[in-house]
């Protein structure tokens, strides 16, 4: 089997579905704007020319990183319009993110995502049942944006790692115990 057709899979393997199911759209739009908010805190506190800092081990710069971290839910939300989402769609933030030159280009660019996904999550959660067609397979949006928040948090996890590399200390940073509701894979990469 092939792909993340999660209902197939519980078909597929007979497992039953534990606890009490995905988060709702409140509590995904409390976690957004949790980690959109400790976001902003780092971008915030790295040096204007430490932006293009390549990370080791993945080739992309401090910019790509953060500002896909806002962008990840807006693919998500474009998903919901079109009904597809594409590998092309999540390779597009590293030539994209070049394009917000600023520590502050990229806050105001996760100001925007984070009012957009305000509006989308709080219109009663229908949007999330669409189902969509994606590279792994059949998806729910509402299973696409639990993806979305949890790599969120992972790429935040990474940048904490970065600033260790480049001696910067976060301001406020959360903690595993802030989002533990929150999927996020245990490995840091």
């Amino acid at each position: 089997m092939v792909g993340y057709d999660v209902d197939a899979l519980r078909e597929a393997f007979d497992i039953e579905q534990e606890g009490a199911g995905p988060l709702s759209s409140e509590k995904m739009l409390h976690y957004f704007e949790m980690v959109f908010d400790a976001f902003r805190r780092v971008i915030r506190q790295i040096p204007y020319e430490t932006l293009d800092w390549v990370s080791p081990g993945r080739p992309r710069t401090l910019r790509q990183l953060t500002w896909h971290s806002f962008e990840r839910p807006d693919l998500v939300m474009q998903t919901h319009a079109s009904g597809e989402y594409t590998e092309d769609m999540v390779r597009r933030y590293e030539t994209m993110a070049n394009d917000y030159d600023t520590n502050e280009d990229i806050c105001a660019y996760g100001d925007e995502i984070q009012a957009k996904l305000t509006d989308f999550l709080t219109d009663g959660g229908e949007a999330l049942a669409k189902k969509v067609s994606s590279y792994m397979g059949p998806i729910t949006v509402h299973e696409l944006m639990i993806l979305s928040l949890g790599h969120a948090f992972q790429h935040l996890r990474q940048t904490y790692h970065y600033f260790e590399m480049l001696e910067i200390v976060p301001e406020n940073p959360l903690q595993p115990e802030d989002y533990e509701e929150v999927p996020v894979p245990k490995d840091l990469f």
